[in-house]
């Protein structure tokens, strides 16, 4: 977290710097004196308020409506607007002493994350790793169910999973994780349709948004998959610090699911790269026409033909809207098709070549290498 200065473009979210006090004189004038190094709350009050420094620096946080953390260095009288939610913690070692002018109470709100005067806190960080498990296991597998104090990752590679926590049923598929919280109640078992590939991770550590991963099911991205990746190399090849890069990883891994839940990133049918929005009924047609026959040969004038619309008309409409041409769009979702393909792990990498239409295995790679910095083959090995 960068510390900002504080002016009236950076601040005009939250307030405003002030040259002169004596408009505020006749409020309520409440005097601070700071040591403390850290605190877990934030004040915030219902009118505007006046923060005057005396001696010292200060930090001052401020809590935005989304939950992002802004730090400020307090050096300077400011206004802050009503409901703004803000610490103030001296800076370093240096004593800080300040007056607030107020016309309401200060109103204390706990939060999850720490905040200090000497140093960032993390609000996600992995302390401590219990286990590390891939495993494989038949179509009658089947687990009794335990719970404990500390978190539990499960991400199945291969098959299907049924998992029952606290007595609520979810089905994990290929591609998909699921956390379980500390002290719930979960079992396993395989669907019995086939064998099936799991990894599981237990860990304990602190987590600001705990209750956004916990009971549902998270579709793995590309991000996701990387970092499940190296995780399992890690485990199995063992080198130095290994398990510091594990935690690590975990750490890393479970502030991607968040952003990825608080941004949706996952639930989309599109893939991110091309999720537009498109107020046009011709180019939400065209867009599913594209789709629905991707593993055919799918030309401009074919197009046009299903649109009844012109091939020139049809090329410029959707530039405009889409932003990148037909033949773009049809090679990225050409594309995602193919690792779709990849994670089923029913073909091989020449097969899916002549099924999607490329024409050769080479020219795939090609392709998929530009587009995702890997070959399928790497692509195929981060997923086994």
């Amino acid at each position: 977290m960068l510390l900002k200065e504080i002016n009236r473009a950076t601040f005009k979210q939250f307030g405003t710097p002030l040259r002169s006090l004596e408009p505020y004189e006749q409020w309520q004038q409440t005097l601070y004196e700071e040591d403390i190094r850290a605190t877990s709350y934030l004040w915030h009050f219902n009118t505007e308020i006046v923060i005057a420094p005396i001696s010292g620096v200060g930090l001052l946080y401020i809590r935005t409506e989304d939950s992002i953390t802004q730090k400020f260095l307090l050096d300077q009288p400011i206004l802050i607007r009503p409901n703004v939610q803000f610490a103030i913690l001296p800076y370093d070692e240096v004593r800080l002493k300040y007056y607030i002018y107020s016309q309401s109470p200060k109103i204390i709100t706990p939060t999850a994350s720490t905040l200090t005067g000497t140093g960032f806190v993390p609000n996600v960080n992995v302390k401590t790793m219990y286990t590390i498990l891939y495993q494989e296991k038949n179509k009658e597998f089947s687990f009794r169910g335990e719970k404990h104090v500390f978190w539990e990752f499960t991400y199945v590679n291969k098959g299907t999973m049924i998992c029952s926590v606290d007595n609520v049923s979810y089905e994990l598929k290929q591609g998909q994780m699921m956390f379980f919280a500390p002290h719930q109640f979960h079992e396993q078992r395989s669907d019995g349709k086939a064998p099936l590939s799991f990894l599981t991770v237990t860990f304990d550590g602190d987590i600001v948004h705990p209750e956004s991963i916990s009971n549902r099911v998270l579709t793995a991205d590309d991000n996701c998959l990387h970092i499940i990746r190296s995780i399992i190399g890690e485990e199995r090849e063992n080198r130095l610090y290994s398990d510091d890069m594990i935690a690590c990883e975990m750490t890393k891994l479970i502030i991607t699911v968040v952003r990825n839940i608080l941004t949706d990133s996952t639930s989309a049918k599109t893939p991110t790269t091309l999720k537009v929005s498109v107020d046009n009924k011709y180019i939400d047609t065209c867009m599913e026409v594209i789709h629905e026959n991707i593993t055919s040969p799918i030309t401009l004038p074919w197009l046009a033909q299903q649109l009844n619309l012109s091939s020139s008309y049809l090329s410029s409409l959707f530039k405009q809207k889409v932003g990148r041409s037909i033949s773009e769009y049809i090679r990225l979702v050409r594309l995602e098709k193919v690792k779709e393909m990849i994670r089923e792990g029913r073909y091989t990498i020449a097969q899916i070549s002549d099924m999607m239409g490329y024409c050769s295995p080479t020219y795939l790679s090609t392709e998929f290498k530009r587009e995702y910095d890997m070959s399928p083959k790497e692509y195929a090995k981060m997923i086994e």
